[in-house]
């Protein structure tokens, strides 16, 4: 199974300082299965300020990892209850982030579905707030895995 998919992205950060940024993101991308963990995948855009960056968000049973590659590298895990640390690559240069998990909800089956986390998150061993994403993916295309027939 991997289709064209529609992924509407919303991260929402809850700052120390006053105040709350939401970002929204509405992009095509893939969307597939693979040994029981689902993927979602999309290069990012102006909008997120990673252009040139192709991002991976690996979904199995308690557990998300977020892999970037390209011009700004980046891997970040999430589960519920723990803490995991990873070097961020930024345009402005490499930071330290912790982010432990507080919650996950994967509704995530073969035809989409949807994927929410929230976590705290500390940036060079401070804390920097308490983020949400949450993510609703749309297939679109056709099953590529299915053998195609020839009329």
């Amino acid at each position: 199974m991997k289709k064209d998919a529609i992924i509407s992205i919303r991260g929402r950060q809850e700052l120390d300082d006053p105040g709350t940024d939401i970002v929204t993101l509405v992009t095509a991308g893939r969307y597939y299965r693979r040994n029981g963990s689902y993927y979602v995948t999309y290069d990012e855009t102006d909008l997120t300020g990673m252009t040139g960056t192709k991002t991976t968000l690996k979904v199995s049973s308690g557990s998300v990892t977020v892999l970037r590659t390209g011009l700004y590298p980046s891997q970040l895990v999430f589960e519920e209850g723990k803490r995991h640390m990873s070097l961020y690559e930024t345009g402005y240069g490499p930071l330290t982030v912790a982010v432990r998990t507080e919650h996950i909800d994967s509704t995530l089956n073969d035809q989409g579905g949807s994927l929410n986390v929230r976590y705290a998150v500390e940036i060079d061993h401070a804390h920097a707030g308490v983020n949400s994403l949450s993510i609703d993916v749309r297939a679109t295309g056709e099953d590529e895995s299915l053998p195609r027939r020839a009329f």
